[in-house]
Parts: C-alpha cells; structure tokens; sequence
C-alpha cells in the first residue's frame, strides 16, 4: 500500500480490510493530486482489552443477551471474525494501527479575559468535545449574530441564503434555524481543486473567530437533518449551476441511535454527541429524508446501526427504513474494533458489549435478482484501533472500488462529524473534526 493510504492490510478478495481510522480521516481531507499530509489530534491506541463485568449468573448472563445482540446473528460473525483475524494475522506484521499524534490536553482556544468560567469549564473538555461545544454555544448564549465565512476562497461558489444580508439564527441545539428566519442553512461549496478554509465568527464575542478546514471539491450543509425541504433546495441550485442531476451513487447514514450505555457514560460537561431518544424518532428523521429524489436505481446505501435487535428491525424488518426505501440487504460491514496488538477491546463472548458496530449496505430490490432470487449476502470485515469516541473510519477509500466510476461518482453523507473530499456531508456537526485545532500541519507522526 501507499505510504499515505489508511489501508494497512487487505484480503485479494477484499473481503477482510485491516485500516488506520484516523489516517482514512486524514487522506479523505486530499485528493489524488494534492495528498494530505497533516495529521489529526487521536487519542492514544489502546494497549491491551478493556476489563468488562461480565454477569455472574447463567440468568442474568441470558437476560442481558437477549437485551444486547441476536444470539444467532452473533454466532455467524465470531466465526466469520474469527477466521478473519487469522486472516490479517497471517499476512500482517507488527501495529494494527499506525503511530498517532495526540494529546492530553484540550487543543488551543482563545482566553476570554471576560469569561474566567467559560476559560475554566474548556479547560475540562476534551479535545473530542470542543467543536461540538463551540458549535452549540450560540444557541446556549443566545447568540443570533454568529455568521460564517471562507477564507481565501477560490471556488465557484460561496455561501448561499435567501437573504445574504440577514444573519442566521441558531435553535437550541446549535443548528441554523431556516424555519425561523427563511433562510437557508449554512450551506458552503467548494469545487476548486485546492483547499479551503471557512471561518466561522462570533460579532457577539471579539475572540470567537473559529476556522474550519474544506476538502477540495467538497459541499456542506451544517444544519439539522429533520430539515429535508432546505437541503434539497440547496442540492437543486447546486446542480443546476453544475449542469449535474441531483443525486448520488453512494448515500452514508449515521444516525444518532438510542443507547443508554453512551447516556450513562456522558453525563459530564465533556459530553456534545447528541443521541435520539427513541427508535420512533429516527425512523421518522431518516424515512423522511425523501431518498427517492436522491438516488439512482443503483445507488448503494448504507446505514450504520448498533448491535441492538431492536434497532436491527428498525431497519431490516417489515415496514423498516429499508422496507420504507424498496432497498434490498446487498453487503453487512462488522467493524471490529481492536486493539494495537489486534486482540478484540472487548471478549467476543462477552455478553455486556460487543466489541463490532455493524454496516448495512442496500440497492433498489429489483435490480438484485438472478432467476428470481436475491442475490446472496456479501459479508466483510474492517479492523480498526478505535480513535475518538463516536469516530468511525472513513469509507472512501474502501466504497470507491464498488461505484461505476471511483473518479466520477457522487457521494452524501447524512449526519456527518467531517468533510470528505469531492463529497456532500450534512449535518448539524458536520464540519466538526475539520475544525484547525485538530490538525497538525506535516509533522512526523508521534511514537
């Protein structure tokens, strides 16, 4: 592989993909022509398997079962990871993860001589928690003058709003409130072949000047999801100005599922990863994004779920998502997440916590048949040291082989935490890791 690929070991079939979760982040951010070379703030890989409390019981060892995995489902993956650790074993030697560059301490922020208690409460954060924070505090403070700009800017095409004039109002979870003003979300497009930057301003506050870096030929949309009729609006002028269709071969959903471990364990001020409070909820919020004016009849689209059974149902099950989209299952991804030396973080027959996340991949139903039957499940493996909590590894790298033209397609993804170049991402943190003081500019790599 290539000195700045993230992928460190993969099957010839490849079906089984050993990669480097924050540098797919990294080489995402460049294009073949203009590589990325900085490096993004992680945290350090882990060492050796998490201590898990496991039931001590055979009763409330089968309860908690039930509650956390299908036990048949379960089955067919730890003999499929087991045989696909040998795999990687075998073929790769030494790291499971690359060297990172990382922290203990909070990136840099401006000191407000103002605000000691505002200095004193981003003390305590976490570098993971910051953006998210910086990017909610408008709606916190009640600051409706906050505005957003791009640097140096040499694309084709700058931010778009009903009203260029009038400033964006920001709701109570931090997202630009169309609905409240009429304009547009935040919507910024970039299709130079170079970098860009976009700063993001606070009128209210002399040092809350925030830059963000943009992927070359990348779109976004920092708004909520749930505001569907604005973002097509804005994919619409898009295309028309480009002379494209709106819509894309590869669609990426990760959406903020239910889970009361994450509620129990992020109760802090530390905590900006937002969670729905019901599977009802986002069912709603992703049903009714209207995919339909979105796809092609050989789109591929993926919805990352946990490992609940429940949330399994909400999309695979009758009158699921899937169901509600005409998608058939085509592809199941198991992450698992590893440990430096590539040992599970946590016991694969563990009953607690499941030490993989799953990826569903789906295509329209009619397009998948041979003599009247589905065409049989494709089933890969991704390895990864796991980075910031919530952080996933990118998938260009590993999508592109699977679209018509890897140099020419279109990808979206929805409920995005970082920009990707040449795709759309949407969400209302989605520019979130592309924030300047996660990066570090051609550095050597930490040991």
């Amino acid at each position: 592989m290539p000195a700045t690929s993230p992928v460190l070991w993969q099957s010839q079939d490849c079906t089984v993909t050993l990669i480097d979760i924050p540098r797919s982040i990294e080489a995402a951010q460049g294009t073949d022509d203009q590589p990325c070379e900085d490096h993004l703030l992680s945290t350090p890989p882990i060492e050796e398997p998490y201590q898990t409390n496991e039931p001590k019981t055979p009763e409330a060892r089968a309860k908690l079962a039930r509650n956390t995995v299908d036990a048949e489902l379960h089955a067919e993956y730890s003999v499929l990871l087991t045989d696909a650790m040998n795999q990687v074993q075998l073929g790769h030697s030494g790291s499971w993860c690359l060297p990172r560059p990382f922290t203990q301490d909070p990136p840099r922020t401006r000191k407000r001589k103002a605000d000691k208690a505002a200095v004193s409460e981003a003390a305590l954060l976490e570098p993971s928690d910051l953006p998210g924070t910086l990017l909610s505090q408008h709606a916190k403070k009640g600051l409706t003058s906050a505005h957003a700009e791009p640097e140096d800017f040499a694309g084709e095409f700058r931010n778009w709003a009903e009203d260029e004039d009038e400033e964006p109002i920001y709701d109570n979870y931090g997202h630009i409130d169309d609905k409240e003003t009429g304009n547009a979300a935040h919507v910024h497009q970039h299709h130079a072949p170079g970098p860009d930057k976009l700063t993001i301003y606070d009128s209210s506050d002399p040092a809350g000047k925030y830059a963000f870096r943009i992927p070359p030929q990348s779109s976004l949309s920092l708004s909520s999801c749930a505001w569907v009729r604005n973002f097509h609006a804005r994919l619409r002028i898009q295309a028309e100005v480009l002379d494209i269709e709106p819509i894309f071969e590869f669609i990426l959903f990760d959406p903020p599922w239910p889970n009361s471990s994450v509620k129990r364990t992020h109760k802090t001020p530390n905590s900006t990863y937002n969670l729905s409070d019901s599977l009802l909820d986002i069912e709603s919020l992703v049903a009714g994004i209207r995919l339909s004016l979105l796809t092609t009849e050989t789109t591929l689209v993926g919805v990352w779920i946990t490992n609940s059974p429940a949330v399994r149902h909400q999309v695979l099950g009758e009158g699921g998502i899937f169901d509600i989209w005409e998608l058939d299952l085509v592809e199941e991804w198991i992450w698992l997440k590893t440990t430096s030396a590539g040992q599970p973080v946590t016991p694969l027959d563990g009953v607690w916590r499941k030490p993989y996340e799953v990826l569903l991949l789906g295509r329209k139903k009619k397009e998948f048949m041979v003599a009247g039957r589905k065409t049989p499940l494709m089933r890969r493996v991704i390895f990864g040291v796991p980075d910031l909590h919530s952080r996933k590894p990118c998938l260009k790298r590993l999508i592109e082989p699977l679209m018509p033209d890897a140099s020419k397609y279109r990808a979206l993804e929805v409920f995005a935490r970082h920009l990707v170049a040449g795709w759309w991402s949407w969400g209302d943190e989605c520019i979130k890791f592309n924030w300047e003081e996660y990066w570090r500019e051609k550095e050597p790599r930490q040991k």
